[in-house]
């Protein structure tokens, strides 16, 4: 293969052909990432498919290359053709390897020099300007021996996490390469050798321009692996730039952003993408920015997108990775708020706020914000009418002239509090909001000056869901009392440990100093609840802790009425007619309308209730009969009839 093709032009080389070129890994291309997994599996196949078809082609794939004098920029295929590059680097130095093998190698990777000829010397794949990458390869790849000399380093740099990703990776190679031949002895080198030069074979596309090459780039495949959303924007976008030293230096950021956020740089694209449109997402993220960011120039392609999405980068930073951010209480929250969200919606509208005022507001507009999104999926709220309700407070920001009206515009902040204050005094157990409230009354209580990872979280209930029938959960517990409190959010606490059912299950003394107390180091809600009952988890003690979560909640969440709590706890269970009293327990509540409420059921009474119910009597009218709530009928029918 010539690089003097005219346009887009293509074909199909052996290896051996392939390594008569020169390539160049270009600044905007991604690192070398090959895992074990990756190079094992190329040597396998090379050796399945040179012991059972020796005779026949071995397509490897594909690679795209920007045909330039005398070299070429590799845009696709890199993965493959790195990996070649080390084999062969490897065997040349290899013990086992003959001299013949060794020659060849090192002429597959290496050109020496010749003055007379005026041959300059020459490695065949170079990395351009990607950290120490070049270094890497001119130290301890190039010179024949390099590898054996400098093994025992190569061996610290796979699992250096200070080294470069492309090094890291390339030292694991070597090593996979080591173990791979000293299992198999028998592999004749200069025959296996022979089959990977002149039997695999590679599909190059050419492109003299940066143009065309980066539209094929875009549309092809990496070892089966489609591009990112993050490549085809990187590539669209440098081949607007005109200068190369620009090119390359905005490549270079754009690479160490990328490193950076990993498998999450898509969403932070994401993130930017709603900053800018305000809306939903209707199509894929690639058309949204084509179509409705740079054809409606909202952005320019090229360095007016680099340079916002930078500066964007700077600031999630600083207010969502939270660096150099010194304010404590904030840092705090943010840190719980990603612990805990079921979604990462709220954070562009956080980085929309933070961005247009800064630290002015931002730890009351961040509360608001959280609360708000909470509050919506507690009130059953679907995800796009939550995500539409987020879009809104951008917009807002958007428009607003001061962070002060931002804060003030109460009803992008209100919510149904009827209807919440009805779902956290229901059971919430297993409910898709609980662990952020339970999130939130951490937030309330921890210290803000000092943070501690939580680690592992779970959420434990203190009367256990199924106690041992000679426990004394069931002996201070009745049916009912334990059919209404379990999954109530005051039987709820956070522990810093996976659920042990067997240790959840002893009696409250015990389970305190064998579970809990191992449990809860940063958990300071979970300790107030440690150090307030250190003796007894009783009807009572539960039902003092409910009515305490719910005015903590209350209070989080900004409802003021002190009515709406009683009444909700009444409509909601469907006692309209229960009487006020300040101060009066659920359980009196109850007492005072259903006389029977939390008695134990009697085999009489057993027998009564299956016989009136298999004669159709309704729920409420068995109610009536045997004075006694409706979620107590139906949990006794359910279990007598189990």
């Amino acid at each position: 293969m010539k690089s003097n093709y005219k346009e887009i032009g293509f074909g199909k080389q052996t290896i051996a052909k392939v390594f008569e070129e020169w390539y160049t890994v270009p600044s905007y291309q991604r690192h070398y990432v090959w895992e074990s997994d990756n190079v094992c599996d190329l040597l396998e196949d090379f050796v399945a498919n040179y012991i059972e078809h020796a005779d026949e082609e071995y397509f490897l794939g594909s690679y795209i290359i920007q045909s330039k004098d005398n070299n070429n920029d590799l845009l696709d295929g890199q993965q493959r053709i790195t990996t070649l590059f080390l084999l062969f680097a490897f065997l040349r130095d290899y013990e086992m390897a003959s001299d013949e093998v060794k020659e060849n190698c090192e002429s597959l990777i290496f050109q020496k020099a010749n003055k007379i000829r005026h041959i300059e010397e020459r490695i065949r794949l170079s990395y351009e300007i990607r950290g120490n990458v070049k270094a890497f390869i001119e130290e301890f790849l190039m010179p024949s021996g390099s590898i054996n000399l400098h093994w025992s380093e190569i061996e610290k740099k796979v699992s250096s996490k200070k080294e470069n990703l492309s090094i890291q990776r390339m030292c694991n190679a070597l090593i996979c390469f080591k173990k791979f031949f000293t299992e198999r002895v028998n592999i004749d080198l200069d025959a296996f050798l022979g089959f990977i030069l002149n039997n695999v074979v590679m599909i190059y596309i050419s492109a003299d321009s940066l143009e065309d090459a980066f539209r094929l780039f875009s549309v092809m495949n990496d070892r089966g692996q489609k591009l990112s959303n993050a490549d085809i924007l990187k590539s669209s976008n440098l081949e607007k730039i005109d200068d190369d030293i620009d090119m390359n230096n905005y490549a270079r950021e754009w690479e160490d952003m990328q490193e950076d956020f990993g498998n999450d740089f898509d969403r932070f694209l994401a993130y930017i993408r709603t900053m800018l449109l305000k809306k939903r997402p209707k199509m894929n993220l690639l058309d949204e920015y084509n179509k409705l960011i740079f054809k409606t120039g909202l952005i320019k392609q090229g360095k007016e997108f680099f340079d916002y999405v930078f500066k964007v980068y700077k600031d999630y930073n600083t207010l969502i990775n939270l660096h150099d951010n010194e304010d404590s209480e904030y840092c705090t929250l943010i840190r719980i708020l990603i612990n805990c969200m079921p979604s990462t919606d709220w954070i562009p509208v956080v980085l929309a706020y933070g961005r247009k005022y800064g630290n002015s507001g931002l730890l009351i507009f961040t509360q608001k914000v959280a609360c708000k999104n909470i509050a919506d999926a507690v009130c059953g709220k679907v995800p796009s009418y939550r995500i539409d309700n987020l879009n809104n407070i951008i917009n807002l920001i958007d428009e607003s002239v001061d962070y002060q009206s931002v804060l003030n515009a109460k009803e992008f902040y209100s919510f149904d509090q009827n209807v919440f204050m009805a779902n956290i005094q229901s059971e919430v157990y297993g409910r898709r909001y609980t662990y952020a409230l339970l999130m939130m009354l951490e937030y309330k209580y921890k210290d803000k000056s000092e943070w501690k990872e939580f680690g592992t979280v779970s959420i434990e209930h203190i009367l256990p869901q199924t106690p041992s029938a000679n426990s004394r959960w069931v002996r201070d517990f009745n049916e009912e009392q334990r059919n209404y409190y379990t999954h109530r959010i005051g039987n709820l606490c956070l522990i810093g440990r996976t659920k042990n059912s067997s240790l959840g299950n002893l009696d409250y003394q015990e389970k305190l100093k064998k579970y809990f107390e191992r449990s809860i180091g940063s958990f300071a809600h979970t300790q107030k609840i440690y150090k307030k009952y250190p003796s007894e988890w009783t009807p009572a003690t539960v039902e003092e802790n409910q009515q305490r979560v719910i005015n903590d909640i209350r209070e989080i969440f900004g409802i003021r009425d002190t009515c709406v709590s009683s009444k909700l706890t009444c409509s909601s269970i469907g006692f309209s007619e229960l009487p006020q009293k300040e101060g009066m327990s659920y359980m009196a509540q109850q007492k005072a309308i259903y006389a029977k409420a939390y008695e134990r059921w009697s085999d009489e009474d057993d027998q009564k209730l299956l016989s009136l119910y298999a004669k159709g009597k309704t729920v409420s009218e068995l109610m009536q009969i045997f004075k006694r709530n409706r979620g107590a009928i139906e949990s006794r029918i359910k279990k007598l009839t189990q």
